[in-house]
């Protein structure tokens, strides 16, 4: 049996996680006040014991959660930090609750409770869906009042994986809609104890890892496996710059992230790099066109995070960058970068999954496969992130884990 991340002679390894980025200054979300926010996340692997980790990497002041809970099949307990069930995290750290014993297993929802007692800006987070509960303190609550409800319609919290989606979050059953995977504010990791580990596979890149498929590949894989797949996406995210200062949720550069990000995930052996085309579709757009890279600096920084990888240790896989939206396809200039960087990626000598290859068009390869994409014709959809997933899974079983 491996032992990651050992506490007190525990082993502790990753079910799931979120990188976590700043949204100050952004009205993604409005602020907290007397509400209590559930976070339901799918569990990659099992175990007996249950901590999770509560980051506040991003604030202007410390956050107070009066009490919190993890939930899993209906059975609640509650989380204390050193003992204390009111926890304050300083601005720019993150705090581990205390484990509890509480049985895991392999595609459980586990149900994450903290109650914001008072104004709390929405700062450091990232995901997609959580739920903010009515006025009050609902933690552990099974009939989860959501905000908008009234107490006489509270139900049940949502499940894991996020159900088919279009922009409004109406239900699509076809699963043309956006994958919208859990998230939320403060919750940076969830980890267990007690079951054997074979690896733990870090998933860094940016929107179309964000939105997914890492957590759709542990759901494939056999409850046995042992293998921990974690997401570390983040919307907007570059590999090479970090986010402009208009949108600081973009996050930092994956270079400027990896050692906390990568190397910081308890027991990593394996990174997958896993980016958009950002680098090069947002100069001359959002950000200033002088931002724009050669296709030698984008190399240099896919070398950079791969030597960083072997140097600690890890096994690497590459994933290609797959098709643009209709509009920045249309553009030379980027396709042209697009495709030299796959054909490097391809040609490098590492690991490949080649995400390209599985989404687009066979029609017109500039382009995604209608099945798989999202409303926007850029990201993949529900489909199109299960397709990944399913690639993935391919190629992890090919290394023998």
């Amino acid at each position: 049996m491996s032992t990651y991340g050992t506490d007190d002679g525990v082993g502790w390894a990753p079910t799931w996680t979120q990188a976590m980025t700043d949204f100050r200054g952004e009205d993604d979300e409005p602020p907290f006040d007397d509400v209590t926010v559930r976070m339901t996340v799918p569990a990659g692997i099992g175990g007996s014991r249950v901590r999770v980790e509560l980051s506040h990497l991003f604030g202007d002041g410390a956050v107070r959660i009066a009490r919190g809970a993890i939930g899993v099949r209906g059975r609640f307990v509650e989380v204390s930090i050193d003992g204390q069930s009111s926890i304050e995290i300083p601005a720019g750290t993150s705090r581990w609750t205390d484990p509890v014993d509480l049985t895991v297993s392999h595609g459980d929802e586990i149900v994450v409770d903290l109650y914001l007692p008072e104004f709390t800006p929405y700062t450091s987070a990232n995901g997609f869906t959580f739920d903010r509960s009515l006025p009050g303190d609902f933690v552990g609550s099974r009939a989860f009042p959501r905000e908008g409800s009234t107490p006489a319609e509270a139900d049940e919290s949502r499940a894991f994986p996020a159900t088919d989606t279009d922009t409004d979050t109406e239900p699509e059953p076809d699963g043309a809609g956006w994958s919208l995977p859990p998230g939320g504010p403060f919750l940076r990791t969830v980890e267990v104890a007690g079951a054997e580990v074979k690896a733990v596979v870090v998933c860094l890149g940016a929107s179309s890892t964000a939105m997914g498929w890492p957590q759709y590949t542990a759901a494939l894989l056999p409850a046995d496996a042992g293998i921990a797949v974690v997401n570390r996406g983040i919307a907007g995210n570059r590999i090479r710059r970090d986010a402009p200062s208009a949108t600081p949720s973009w996050g930092r550069a994956g270079l400027s992230r990896f050692d906390e990000d990568v190397l910081g995930t308890h027991g990593v052996t394996h990174l997958v790099i896993s980016y958009n085309s950002n680098d090069w579709c947002l100069p001359g757009r959002v950000t200033p066109l002088d931002e724009m890279p050669t296709l030698a600096q984008l190399i240099d920084g896919y070398r950079e995070l791969i030597d960083r990888a072997r140097t600690a240790g890890l096994t690497v896989l590459l994933t290609t960058v797959t098709p643009l939206g209709p509009d920045l396809a249309a553009d030379p200039a980027r396709e042209d970068l697009r495709l030299a960087v796959n054909e490097w990626i391809r040609t490098s000598g590492h690991e490949l999954v080649d995400f390209d290859a599985a989404i687009r068009s066979e029609v017109d390869p500039s382009r995604l496969e209608g099945e798989y994409a999202a409303p926007d014709h850029t990201h993949p959809n529900v489909n199109g992130s299960k397709r990944l997933a399913q690639v993935m899974a391919e190629a992890l079983a090919r290394l023998r884990l």
